[in-house]
């Protein structure tokens, strides 16, 4: 092996070391370790019986070796609703997503009114002066009622979830 100049730029080295192994004894035969074989036909991860050797064994000692397959009913899911509490549950959902849609929608013109009242100082100054007199004073009670309704329905929600740890 030897040693490289710009692994160790303290050293310098003329000379490379050369390194050669030998064995005293030679090997023998014996020091072999012979092949293993597979000592139980079936047994472990991925044998099977008609690989190499084994492939003359007969259908009936395959089959004689393997345990009895036992078919099981799947789970089912346990009904805990009746079918009123059901459709009330699913039209609850959709109540639900209603609300989100709106709360989306309502974001949605949040951030343009928002974007457009930081824009209007650069906007010519007739667009200003409306941007000023409609938009402005509309802008916060907006954001308020937004911030009102996410959080009720964060507590509403909070509140179901407590109402449901309850009744298990």
């Amino acid at each position: 092996m030897a040693l490289s100049y710009h692994l160790l730029p303290q050293l310098r080295l003329t000379k490379t070391a050369r390194f050669n192994v030998r064995c005293e004894t030679p090997p023998t035969e014996a020091s072999e370790v012979p092949a293993k074989k597979p000592s139980s036909q079936g047994m472990g991860f991925g044998s099977s019986a008609s690989s190499g050797e084994n492939s003359s064994v007969d259908s009936k000692q395959k089959k004689a070796g393997r345990a009895k397959i036992i078919r099981r009913s799947p789970v089912e899911k346990p009904v805990l609703f009746s079918e009123e509490e059901e459709a009330k549950a699913n039209e609850m959902g959709s109540n639900e997503g209603a609300f989100v849609v709106a709360w989306l929608g309502l974001g949605g013109v949040i951030l343009v009114e928002g974007l457009a009242l930081a824009t209007s100082g650069f906007l010519p100054e007739e667009w200003d002066k409306l941007f000023v007199k409609y938009l402005y004073p509309s802008f916060t009670p907006t954001v308020l009622l937004f911030l009102a309704g996410t959080t009720a329905y964060g507590v509403i929600k909070y509140l179901q979830n407590e109402k449901l740890k309850d009744q298990k």
